[in-house]
């Protein structure tokens, strides 16, 4: 052996150690779906073998390396860091050969090496994978690595042969021939030449086993991982996937007949290399953060920080001593933690995007980063916490224990676009400082449990009713804000006797699926990423498209000391930026807002009125009808309604919204809490409660952690209550309301926002609430167009139909000729002239060309038609520009549909069959007269003459206004056309929803143009149904109280509990006549 081998003969002849170094885990399914073991189960086989090693290799990656180096140290196993490649003989050619390899690290350098060489892969070898080629391996220095010649496939070239005894030659005794013990004529051929080769050339044999799960029985979960991901390997039959005792593979080999007993030892020996020829390797756990000034020292540093701090205070309008004390005791916390260069970095890598990139970034802020009055002053945000209108304690956002234990400090930037930061933060860094982070998908809650109902022979009724009650629960989290989703629990929807049973396929939602791009963080990094921890790429399942990804997940950042920044894009941030340039305005400060909105009626009447499309947190309809009751009067509110209307403050949500009285039971501690209405609605109102209680500010947030994460039990509790108590009887001198206000704490630690991110969610809706108020018209226009430009058609609708409905905006018409490239308004005609791009079925090249031919000019509509036609502007698209009266200077709706109807069916043929021209209706005479009769068909037809005289024996007859609604309807999702003679109790159906017990209708008032909504129960509806579309005449409509949940039960009969809301009204349809036309109804 070329190698030190780490056991006594006699200890290795009685346990025969392999090392499993050719196996797969489920991180094999981000780039080759084939894989459902996870590396704990790798780990607990190891122990069952007494081997060392565990390796973190993967398909094409070097797997989920943090994740496997934490499982091996907490396993006490040796980490070795290795991958199997996909290799090339030129990564710049489009090969698809895609062979094998497995590279594994013998030491720090070459982990290094490997997450290179990976890297290249991924930026300029990818074809279908990322490869490698023999320059790249051949950069690797020989004694860093070990290489083995994997699989069948490592021998897709036919000269493979040459290439592996190539890389012999530079690798020398740090290169193994891999043979593998499958019983198929493909690889018995493959060992045989193997064995071959290595005689003639001296080269060592290796066993690789492999392995894609370890034991027998979990090739069903692998099975169903392919059935999942649509994929089938036909090649595989005869293989062996398992992870299996040396004896089992020994007897493998003697089956599969071509190695000797001694070459069989020798192969399984020789995997044992890895043991002493690989060294530790010890990841630094260490701060790792990035620095604009390199080359200072720390207290220089400190120095810095400390100067741009008291430069921004100077200038800072509002000063006072609070304020001066609080920098200082910021500064001093920050300084002292050891992360002064994060705080320079953000700043310089904001700086440089703003004032240089085109970056735009929120004046508000995310998360709790707007408690550090610092961080208005490096520019981060406007928010000062000095002048906040609800509790905001600098504690929630960094403490020097917290981050001396290992929280590095995390700031949330709000911006319009990435692009301009990542640029920034590689000017500032270097090239490869900054890339995206990996995010992993696992299998979801629904998916999981059909794969293990599947797998293991579920009552298919069970199986089916699980699925539903997952439907439910995937609804709450489609419909729920990122903020909230983390408390939306898939137990909660799972009722008891279902919920044993719904567990057992846990198991399942733990496989790794596949590979994303983080939504906003940023690995940010002073060297080269693509050697420290590597580069990945993440390819989307339903576009293709491929982003280049740092090969690290978010979630180990912290452990292992690296850094990221988030960028998150949100989309209200760009949309306020393009209002308040539009009236040449930059966004006011968070600061100018406050004054802004202070007592603005206008602004505050958005909310109680529901005009709310567009006003960031309050568009979806449960909310603006939660934010109408609640009619917020000042920011305060606001930031209170935001923080309320997460789900886990639903059981006290409507004693909040409908501001009935409030109590924690203890007065003292209710004065405490008035900010709040006595709610314990943010993390800052219980860090105040235990503050009172005389607990340390700095430990408050980490109580309010441990109880949401259910780490509070135990000694730890009963200490912390012990602390408590006795503070509470120094307070009140009695322990009688205790125990319910620390329920209350318990329970509100489990849902409560942090403030300055429910403040900062405030703002920007405060934003947009103000700019509708008082730029009406500039609001809907720019916003249009915003989600034009997003082709968000549903956003579109929305705001016509709020503006039409709110402020008497009516829809401008179409006209070919004129730009409907934009929406533009006018506003003293109060007109939305719409963009032709925002029809259902319209792009925005359709929009650009209408535009160029309507700029030229016609002789008659066939010409028009022969334009269209001839620049890729379908009948489909045509018909619907004529039913809105697109082309009205050429004529009337019904004419030009059938002047249409011709040209499509006889422009420039020459024959038709004559089953055609009946389906068309075309007059056989009128063809024999043009063209040339036989038994079947016309041909020889003059069809320019027979599509004249066609034309003109179309007879005139002008639209019913119901046609021209069902037209508006149909094409535009929007009526407007109305007759003011017309009789004031018929209505159109424009939209009609049928729900289980009530269905809601909007009613157009055919007379007036403005649109009613009513309701009818469901039952009514059933007797006498009708459509959208139809018309409804109205002999009574009885208006009623709004009635709402209070949130109770009935005890008696199971249902919700409802209630009257005074000054609140809903009408209700009565008696009524469905029509088919607007007519007047004689006799009822």
């Amino acid at each position: 052996m070329n190698f030190n081998f780490p056991y006594s003969s006699d200890e290795y002849a009685k346990n025969l150690y392999l090392e499993n170094y050719h196996c797969h885990k489920d991180f094999s399914n981000t780039s080759t779906p084939d894989c459902a073991e996870s590396i704990e189960n790798y780990a607990k086989r190891v122990h069952e073998f007494n081997t060392k090693c565990l390796f973190s290799g993967e398909h094409g990656s070097q797997g989920n390396q943090f994740q496997v180096y934490k499982v091996a140290e907490s396993e006490k196993l040796k980490y070795i860091h290795s991958s199997e490649v996909y290799w090339v003989k030129n990564r710049l050619e489009k090969d698809r050969a895609n062979c094998h390899m497995i590279i594994a690290a013998k030491n720090a350098e070459g982990r290094g090496d490997i997450n290179f060489a990976l890297s290249i892969a991924n930026e300029d070898g990818y074809y279908y994978k990322p490869r490698i080629d023999l320059e790249l391996l051949f950069n690797i220095p020989k004694d860093n690595v070990i290489v083995t010649s994997a699989c069948v496939a490592g021998w897709n070239y036919e000269d493979a042969e040459d290439i592996w005894i190539k890389i012999h030659n530079y690798f020398g005794n740090n290169f193994f021939l891999e043979v593998q013990y499958h019983n198929t004529e493909r690889q018995k051929k493959l060992n045989e030449k193997i064995l071959r080769i290595a005689r003639e050339n001296n080269i060592q044999i290796i066993c690789g086993l492999d392995s894609h799960y370890v034991k027998d029985e979990n090739s069903v979960k692998r099975d169903q991982i392919l059935k999942y991901k649509n994929v089938n390997y036909p090649d595989e039959d005869g293989w062996y996937m398992d992870y299996p005792d040396t004896q089992t593979v020994i007897k493998r080999f003697k089956d599969q007949g071509v190695l000797s007993n001694e070459e069989i030892l020798r192969a399984i020996m020789n995997t044992n290399v890895f043991i002493n020829e690989c060294e530790e390797i010890i990841l630094d756990r260490t701060f790792k953060i990035p620095s604009v000034h390199n080359g200072k020292t720390y207290d220089e540093k400190c120095k810095i920080y400390k100067n741009v701090l008291n430069v921004a205070y100077s200038k800072e309008k509002e000063k006072s001593k609070e304020k001066a004390d609080g920098i200082r005791y910021e500064a001093k916390e920050v300084m002292e933690a050891g992360v002064v260069d994060y705080f320079l970095t953000s700043k310089a890598i904001v700086d440089e995007a703003v004032n240089n990139q085109g970056g735009i970034l929120t004046t508000t802020s995310r998360g709790s980063a707007a408690s550090f009055i610092t961080n208005k002053l490096l520019g981060l945000t406007t928010v000062d916490r000095f002048n906040a209108d609800i509790p905001i304690y600098p504690e929630r956002f960094l403490t020097k224990e917290r981050v001396l234990a290992g929280q590095m400090p995390d700031i949330d930037l709000n911006v319009a676009t990435q692009e301009p930061f990542v640029k920034a933060s590689k000017k500032l860094l270097g090239e490869h400082s900054c890339y995206p982070l990996m995010a992993i998908e696992k299998l979801k809650e629904k998916a999981a449990w059909q794969l293990y109902a599947g797998a293991n022979d579920v009552r298919p009724e069970d199986a089916n009713q699980i699925s539903k009650y997952l439907d439910e629960y995937n609804k709450a989290l489609k419909y729920a804000d990122d903020d909230e989703k983390e408390d939306i629990h898939v137990e909660d929807y799972i009722p008891e006797e279902y919920i044993n049973l719904f567990k057992q396929s846990n198991e399942y939602q733990g496989i790794t699926i596949n590979l994303k791009v983080h939504a906003c963080g940023h690995f940010i990094f002073d060297g080269d990423i693509r050697r420290e921890v590597g580069l990945i790429s993440a390819v989307s399942e339903t576009t293709g498209k491929r982003t280049i990804c740092a090969a690290i997940e978010g979630g180990f950042l912290d452990e292992f000391g690296y850094v990221k920044e988030d960028f998150l894009i949100v989309d209200s941030v760009y949309l306020t930026y393009k209002f308040f340039h539009s009236i040449g305005m930059e966004v006011p400060t968070f600061d100018e807002l406050r004054k802004m909105i202070d007592g603005d009626k206008a602004t505050w009447d958005i909310y109680a009125k529901g005009i709310t499309c567009c006003v960031n947190q309050c568009e979806k309809e449960a909310t603006t009808n939660r934010v109408k009751k609640y009619k917020p009067q000042n920011l305060a509110e606001l930031s209170n309604f935001i923080a309320a209307i997460r789900p886990g403050f639903a059981s006290l949500l409507n004693t909040f919204l409908n501001r009935e009285p409030y109590t924690t039971g203890e007065t003292k501690i209710d004065s405490l809490l008035e900010d709040t209405s006595h709610f314990m609605i943010y993390q800052e109102s219980i860090m105040k409660v235990l503050s009172f209680l005389k607990l340390a500010m700095g430990e408050t947030y980490g109580v309010i952690k441990s109880i949401s994460k259910k780490k509070l039990k135990g000694e730890k509790k009963e200490n912390l209550l012990s602390e408590l108590n006795a503070a509470w009887l120094d307070e009140f001198n009695n322990t009688d309301n205790f125990n319910n206000v620390w329920n209350v704490i318990e329970d509100s630690a489990r849902y409560a926002f942090n403030s300055p991110h429910a403040y900062s969610m405030g703002g920007d809706s405060a934003y947009q609430a103000w700019f509708k108020a008082h730029h009406t018209a500039t609001f809907y226009e720019v916003a249009i167009n915003h989600y034009q430009e997003k082709n968000k058609k549903d956003k579109i609708d929305a705001l016509v139909k709020e503006a039409i409905k709110f402020y008497g905006y009516k829809l401008g018409n179409y006209k070919f000729g004129t730009d409907n490239r934009t929406v533009t308004i006018d506003e003293e005609k109060k007109l939305i002239y719409p963009n032709l791009s925002s029809i259902k079925g319209f792009g925005e090249g359709v929009s650009k060309t209408l535009y160029e031919l309507g700029q030229k000019q016609y002789k008659d509509f066939v010409e028009v038609l022969t334009a269209l036609f001839s620049n890729s502007i379908n009948k489909t698209i045509v018909d619907k520009l004529i039913k809105i009266d697109y082309f009205r200077k050429y004529g009337d709706i019904n004419t030009l549909l059938a002047i249409t109807k011709y040209y499509d069916v006889l422009y420039g043929a020459k024959t038709i069959s004559k089953d055609k021209a009946e389906k068309n209706g075309l007059p056989f005479e009128l063809l024999s007269k043009y063209g040339n009769e036989t038994a079947k068909q016309f041909n020889k037809i003059d069809s320019s003459g027979l599509l004249n005289e066609l034309i003109g024996e179309i007879s005139y007859r002008e639209l019913t206004l119901k046609e021209k609604l069902d037209n508006q309807r149909e094409v535009l999702g929007i009526v407007t056309d109305y007759d003011p003679n017309a009789d004031k109790r018929l209505y159109y159906v424009s939209e009609l929803d049928v729900k289980k017990s009530v269905v809601n209708i909007a009613l157009y008032e055919i007379f007036s143009g403005k649109t009613r909504e009513v309701k009818m129960w469901t039952s009514q509806y059933n007797k006498n149904p009708f459509s959208l579309g139809k018309i409804i005449y109205i002999i009574s409509l009885d208006k009623k109280h709004k009635k709402e949940s209070t949130g109770e039960i009935d005890e008696v009969t199971g249902k919700k509990v409802y209630r009257e809301v005074p000054d609140k009204f809903e009408f209700w349809l009565g008696r009524f006549i469905v029509k088919d036309e607007i007519k007047e109804e004689e006799d009822l």
